[in-house]
């Protein structure tokens, strides 16, 4: 039996029946050629944006060490004002952030306080999709924000590498778009032909690939082509990141990993323009101290690894790294030396295109939304992050991506 040929694109891509694995049947030469109307151009800008799942406290990463309301909200989970690594007389650094501290001093280093959006969601699952989607009715919008990028940036391309996920056991709706699904893989090695491995649907899509009929039209040649592209796209992405080395000593972490990865394939050239990955872990209910101290040495570890990589390659001003996190945590900590779902945070930017330093207006300590513990209340919408990067570094109009104008942060240069 062949596949249903009147089968939707979305739904094809969605279901993800097999993509990667038509390399063994489809013709060489098709193969060779299905990139060659890719829109590579040496040197572009790149964005990398990373996830700092689990709702990441920044009030213990870029700390307001000099404000009483801080010392009088955290007893455990404070960092006491003799290991901030400080910045000016209000706000310091994790004292764990000495390589981030550093990229500071050079002027690679931006934070933007309070980012957040109009009435929070405190469901992991719901503000992930808000933040992936741009959009506060999450999950009911059906493409994220990268994906529109890639819908909007590049209409017409059938390269499916503009917009890669590393690490991910499981695609993020953030590079979901209509007409550039994303990749995403856990390791590059692991992105090959696997066969159909008993799945009767993959069976099939390989045998119409293998078999096309005088009809197979319209969507029929758009799963060959898709399909095609996917296994070029798998070959060259193990080929550069084999072919180059990392260059300087990353931590043996998810994170550091992952950083390699995407400096060996900016590295090599790829046609990328924006990569995704995450680090997980800050959702810190209780014994967070112990913990987020861990998470802020990896973090720095990772970062200042990866930006080193990118200067001794010789790539470093093409590429910025961005991060986000779904939500913050609460001003007060609880009972079980943790603290809970909160609203705004920190967002921070890695690169030689920043403007160093701290931006925007850091949320108020005592003027807080919800009961408990009180939330921080943002005053930074997270979508003038994406609005600036696509603007300000990438070239790219916001407005057709996010729906709506919204402010840009002097953030870069």
């Amino acid at each position: 039996m062949f596949l249903n040929t009147n089968a939707s694109r979305r739904d094809f891509l969605s279901r993800g029946l097999g993509v990667i694995g038509v390399s063994a049947v489809a013709p060489s030469l098709l193969m060779r050629t299905a990139l060659a109307d890719g829109p590579a151009q040496p040197g572009h800008r790149v964005l990398v944006v990373l996830q700092l799942s689990g709702g990441h406290d920044a009030l213990s990463e870029l700390v307001p060490y000099s404000h009483k309301e801080y010392h009088e909200a955290r007893r455990v989970t404070r960092i006491p004002d003799e290991e901030v690594l400080k910045i000016n007389d209000e706000f310091g650094l994790h004292p764990n952030l000495q390589g981030v501290r550093q990229l500071l001093d050079e002027g690679t280093f931006a934070a933007v306080a309070g980012v957040g959006y109009d009435k929070p969601n405190y469901s992991h699952f719901t503000s992930t999709d808000i933040w992936q989607t741009a959009d506060q009715r999450g999950r009911s919008v059906p493409f994220g924000w990268i994906g529109r990028v890639c819908d909007t940036a590049f209409k017409g391309c059938d390269d499916p590498k503009l917009a890669i996920a590393v690490g991910a056991g499981k695609s993020p709706l953030a590079i979901k778009g209509n007409d550039h699904p994303g990749v995403s893989f856990e390791r590059p090695e692991t992105w090959r032909y696997v066969g159909d491995r008993g799945d009767k649907k993959r069976a099939d899509l390989y045998r119409v690939l293998n078999e096309p009929r005088p009809d197979a039209k319209g969507n029929l040649e758009f799963l060959a082509r898709t399909a095609r592209n996917a296994n070029v796209a798998s070959e060259e992405i193990r080929r550069i990141a084999a072919a180059h080395p990392a260059k300087a000593e990353y931590p043996n972490t998810g994170l550091g990993r992952n950083l390699r990865v995407i400096a060996s394939l900016i590295a090599g050239g790829l046609s990328t323009r924006i990569y995704f990955t995450d680090q997980g872990g800050y959702d810190t209910h209780f014994g967070q101290k112990p913990k987020h101290d861990k998470l802020m040495a990896d973090l720095n570890d990772a970062v200042c690894a990866f930006m080193r990589d990118l200067a001794e390659q010789k790539q470093i001003d093409r590429v910025l790294l961005m991060t986000t996190s779904e939500f913050g945590r609460r001003v007060k900590e609880n009972g079980s030396e943790g603290t809970d779902h909160g609203a705004a945070a920190a967002s921070y930017f890695f690169g030689t295109g920043v403007k160093s330093g701290i931006h925007g207006q850091h949320p108020s300590l005592t003027d807080l939304q919800g009961g408990g513990g009180g939330s921080l209340k943002h005053t930074c919408d997270f979508r003038s992050l994406y609005a600036t990067v696509l603007e300000r570094w990438m070239n790219i109009p916001s407005e057709p991506v996010l729906g709506d104008k919204y402010p840009l942060i002097p953030c870069l240069t």
